[in-house]
């Protein structure tokens, strides 16, 4: 068994690394005319998977390793952006604060129904979706909320040494989560409840905490993604975050997160957000094709990921080590 779980680690991380190369060489032969190998091309490309989903994979991601899901995470962006943006006329940095705030108490509330109210998560954060939706609909009179404070904007648009704050603050909460993944008791337990809950029950964790940080740190996230993306666009938009939740999963999936739980690595979502923003950007530059096709795409990818994980597609060699074990 331990060279079937050495085969699919090297695909949860180095493969997306492969997928991810393959999808940029190809790309920069087929768009050479248009620089896509250049810094600035390649900085618009991470800067869509900061803007477009990123920071709700990573939120996304400590759900998906418990054996959970998050159906929410959108809704609570836009609820979080809102907030922010009608808070910020008054004090820009307590907008801010309000919206993150926002997104913490929504990933409670997630958090409490599921671990400790053991309702499905699927339904608990649905419900929660469509609460939230309802409410950002009420408190913004179904208006965009214009962003006024020069301060929150440059949060969303500066750029230092040419690289857009948001690349840096995705790669930055990517190491930390990498961290605190594989260094903490929190991490470690993650994966523990994933793995088998009532194991790791046997073995003294406090599970139905584990399961609430869970979800608190995926509000969390999902707060710092309203904010920015309402700084980036200057106005935060009640509909905002509309579907990103199966962008997220997506991500997840992509990059070897096993939706089932248990195992995953936040280095492959990070990466998994990367091979989706190419994908569109190469829908983008060839303009002659549907823009539907991303989806097809985007929904072969996630078959195969999935397939990988449940072993119904084997990948070179694995039948053979599989057959060691």
């Amino acid at each position: 068994m331990k060279n079937v779980k050495k085969v699919y680690d090297w695909f949860s991380s180095k493969s997306a690394i492969a997928a991810l190369a393959i999808l940029v060489i190809f790309s920069s032969i087929a768009f050479s005319s248009r620089n896509f190998f250049s810094f600035v091309s390649l900085m618009n490309v991470a800067r869509k998977a900061a803007s477009d989903g990123g920071f709700l994979a990573l939120g996304m991601t400590f759900v998906i390793l418990i054996g959970q899901i998050d159906l929410s995470v959108g809704a609570v962006l836009g609820l979080a952006g809102v907030t922010m943006g009608i808070v910020a006329q008054t004090n820009p940095v307590l907008g801010v604060l309000a919206g993150i705030a926002v997104g913490l108490a929504c990933g409670l509330v997630n958090g409490l129904m599921v671990a400790r109210m053991r309702i499905s998560s699927w339904i608990a954060t649905l419900a929660m979706c469509l609460g939230v939706r309802g409410a950002v609909l009420l408190i913004s009179h179904q208006k965009p909320v214009s962003i006024s404070s020069s301060t929150i904007k440059n949060m969303g648009n500066a750029a230092p040494f040419g690289i857009n704050i948001l690349v840096i603050m995705l790669v930055v909460f990517t190491l930390i989560c990498m961290y605190v993944s594989r260094n903490t008791r929190f991490g470690m337990g993650l994966y523990a409840v994933g793995g088998n809950e009532e194991a790791a029950r046997m073995m003294g964790l406090k599970v139905e905490r584990i399961k609430t940080m869970a979800y608190v740190c995926c509000g969390l996230f999902a707060g710092i993604a309203g904010v920015l993306l309402a700084a980036r666009m200057y106005t935060a938009q009640p509909n905002a975050g509309d579907g990103w939740e199966t962008t997220a999963i997506a991500m997840c999936a992509i990059g070897g997160v096993k939706l089932s739980g248990g195992e995953g690595k936040f280095s492959g979502a990070f990466f998994g957000m990367l091979i989706i923003s190419v994908i569109n950007t190469i829908f983008n530059y060839a303009g002659n094709l549907n823009s539907a096709w991303q989806n097809v795409v985007m929904g072969v990818l996630v078959l195969l990921s999935v397939g990988v994980q449940s072993e119904i597609i084997r990948l070179p060699g694995k039948k053979a080590k599989a057959k060691e074990a």
